[in-house]
């Protein structure tokens, strides 16, 4: 186990025994031990084996998982359901077994898993406060210390004296946090628990989060919010059906995670035959693109590739070729797309990200609803935006990509290419006098006396 890595996933599998029918749960033992009386490699015996592994198979939630988590790294954890997400977190918290493989934790551990985990329904809230710091290692009097930062984080009112079995999901969860941010955990766990209480309570708990990731402590977080994913982890683990699929830094993982949601749509069958198009771009604009690029400056690039983003290139609201725009003003952006197979519902879009990496804005052609013509192998087309940038002076970056509609539904995209990390995008401000607004963007705002 390397000097820095707090967490160490080798070869980790889990496999859970599936019967098929209670009888057979009973059966079973008893048929394998009749079957160890018998002389090995007879048949009788190999009949009784035999008969024992028919009425059961495995179920691999987890198959040959390996990573390392460094210390006072945050680590996101994402998939679809049935990914293996919640038993990888449950093993590395120690509350399941490995069926074969290997997990160092180097540290304490606190982890917010199933909701109500760790609290006895029928003691008060107050009552599961000493219980759960009894669990971590904590005196009474050592809790007795921290419960009035605990009940404040919490705010819960009287009902910290009342059994939690006569909680709301929401309080439930507010004091689940606030127990384990109190126990100064050297590794938190937390399952998809921010996605439950108010906006109040959530926005909080990031608060919470960022400070003590300051202070050193380790994140292991689980959550189908891409965007929190984004704003707290540095590195994501991709789970596919119990195998990690991918590695690697927020944005380049999620968008994978997006390429799992289905396969195209099928109605490329519609373009199948289609010959590529005489003059879909004219040249001047496509040699004007190549000649200011800007993509071969991205930070990554994934996708299919089928059909591309092959170029892009940018313009202030000056016309010259720039990603320095002013406040409000339009900044140009134009995309060579290039098909190398039939596509049958093009669509292009841009993330745009301030310098914390939360999301500010993301559009495309399908959110505006501009249905873009189909397109042949060979076929190369331009598309424009024109993107007002009613944004708080600074720097941006953004991500193009292309795509089209994916088998899994009208809110996933079956991507084809995407560019991440473009930029940076600068607005500035030149004025002297009072800017229009404060904060990241600026929204429609009519005042009347």
């Amino acid at each position: 186990m390397p000097d820095d890595a707090i967490i160490t996933v080798k070869d980790l599998t889990k496999a859970y025994r599936i019967w098929n029918n209670p009888a057979a749960r009973l059966g079973a033992p008893l048929l394998e031990t009749a079957a160890s009386l018998l002389p090995k490699g007879c048949a009788p015996r190999q009949a009784l084996e035999h008969r024992a592994t028919r009425s059961r198979r495995d179920f691999f939630a987890l198959h040959g998982v390996s990573f390392e988590v460094r210390r006072g790294e945050a680590t996101g954890i994402i998939g679809r359901n049935g990914s293996g997400k919640s038993t990888l977190l449950q093993l590395i918290a120690g509350t399941l077994a490995p069926s074969s493989g290997t997990v160092d934790v180097r540290g304490r551990v606190s982890a917010l898993l199933e909701l109500g985990s760790g609290f006895n329904p029928d003691f008060t809230g107050r009552e599961n406060v000493y219980l759960n710091g009894a669990i971590y290692g904590f005196s009474h009097a050592q809790m007795e210390q921290k419960f009035a930062e605990i009940a404040e984080f919490a705010d819960i009112g009287d009902f910290i004296n009342q059994p939690v079995k006569t909680y709301s999901s929401g309080m439930m969860v507010r004091l689940a946090f606030s127990v384990g941010f109190s126990v100064q955990p050297d590794i938190l766990v937390i399952d998809e628990a921010l996605s439950v209480g108010d906006v109040f309570f959530q926005q909080k708990c990031f608060k919470k989060l960022h400070a003590m990731l300051e202070s050193g402590t380790t994140l292991l977080f689980v959550s189908h919010d891409m965007e929190a994913v984004r704003n707290l982890c540095e590195q994501v683990v991709l789970l596919d059906q119990g195998r990690i699929n991918f590695v690697g830094p927020p944005d380049e993982t999620v968008s994978r995670y997006y390429g799992l949601f289905g396969a195209r749509t099928g109605a490329e069958a519609k373009v199948g035959d289609a010959t590529p198009s005489a003059a879909t771009v004219d040249t001047g604009a496509r040699e004007a693109l190549l000649a200011n690029n800007l993509l071969p400056a991205a930070r990554s690039r994934h996708g299919e590739h089928r059909f591309e983003i092959a170029a892009a290139a940018a313009e202030n609201e000056h016309g010259a070729p720039s990603l320095r725009v002013e406040m409000n003003r339009v900044l140009t952006l134009r995309c060579l797309l290039r098909a190398h197979d039939p596509v049958a519902e093009p669509a292009v879009g841009i993330n745009l990200y301030d310098r914390m990496a939360n999301l500010v804005f993301a559009a495309g052609t399908r959110q505006l609803g501009l249905v873009l013509p189909p397109m042949a192998a060979g076929d190369e087309r331009v598309v424009t935006f024109r993107l007002t940038c009613s944004l708080q002076p600074g720097e941006y970056t953004f991500s193009l990509e292309a795509s089209e509609p994916s088998a899994a539904g009208a809110n996933f995209g079956f991507l084809h290419d995407k560019h991440e990390g473009l930029g940076p995008l600068v607005v500035h401000y030149e004025h002297n006098h009072t800017w229009p607004f404060y904060g990241i963007a600026r929204l429609p705002l009519e005042i009347t006396l």
